[in-house]
This record gives C-alpha cells, structure tokens and sequence, in this order.
C-alpha cells in the first residue's frame, strides 16, 4: 500500500522525509543496465513535479521510471508528450522484479493499485494540508494523488 501521510508531497510538518535524486539515479542505473536497458535522460523532481524521472530505453522499448520524492516508491509509465501531466502507468515485470531483489526497501506501485479509485480510507490518512490539495486538484486514482504536478 503506497497511500500514507506525506503522499502528496504535501504535509503540515515543516520537514517531510525526502527520497534523494542520487538515491534514485544510483537505484535506476543499478535495475535499468542488467534488464537490457539504459539510462538515457534523468529529471529531478523541481516544485512540480513531485517525482524523479529516469528514461529508460531498450532496443524494443521506451519507458519511464518514476521515483516519488518522498517515499522510495517507484512506478513505471509510457513516455508522455511534452507539456502534458497525464501518466499512464505501466508495469514493467523485469526491471520492478530487479528493483525489488537489489533493493528491497523500495516500494513498487502497481498499475492495479496506482488506477485504484481513492476511497475514504485513504483520505483518512492525509493530512489537513495534503486534504486542501485534494479537494483544489480533485484526483480520482491513487497514481493522480501520488504522482502530481500540484504547486
């Protein structure tokens, strides 16, 4: 379960854990070359979005890897065109599985769980400030709350 206090990278407490851009790139260059694919262009998070972005390419494929800078939660999604928000999630089986064995404190964000519908449950676990942006942006899956561009 990726939904906890802090997930919107919004938060009241004035110092919210921070999942590190060289923590990632250590992690992506680490799964990404023993799968077959390289690293080939790398985003830090800035005011939004709240992610890391590591591109990954293979002979065959192009993909994304998501990083959340809060939590060591990663998620893969199809490149999107430029200026847009919209992510369409994607599970990658052999990169996540590396993930998981060399990293196992990582946390992989299915696209079963990331198109999940946010239910009251998991609004009980945010914050006031995290509810705020909730109600403002109107996220309607888990992946909308977790990976946004919300300022």
């Amino acid at each position: 379960m990726i939904v906890r206090t802090g997930i919107t990278s919004f938060y009241l407490r004035k110092k919210l854990p921070e999942f590190l851009f060289d923590d990632f790139k250590r992690i992506a260059y680490a799964c990404a070359i023993p799968c077959g694919y390289s690293v080939t262009a790398l985003f830090e998070r800035g005011v939004t979005p709240n992610f890391h972005t590591a591109v990954l390419e293979s002979r065959t494929d192009r993909v994304h890897l998501l990083g959340h800078s809060t939590y060591p939660i990663f998620a893969f999604a199809d490149p999107r065109e430029e200026y847009s928000c919209e992510l369409s999630f994607r599970d990658l089986a052999v990169v996540a599985e590396s993930l998981e064995r060399m990293f196992p404190d990582v946390t992989i964000a299915t696209v079963a769980e990331l198109s999940r519908h946010i239910t009251t449950t998991d609004l009980k676990m945010l914050d006031r400030a995290e509810m705020e942006q909730v109600k403002y942006w109107k996220p309607a899956t888990i992946g909308q709350l977790a990976f946004n561009w919300w300022d």
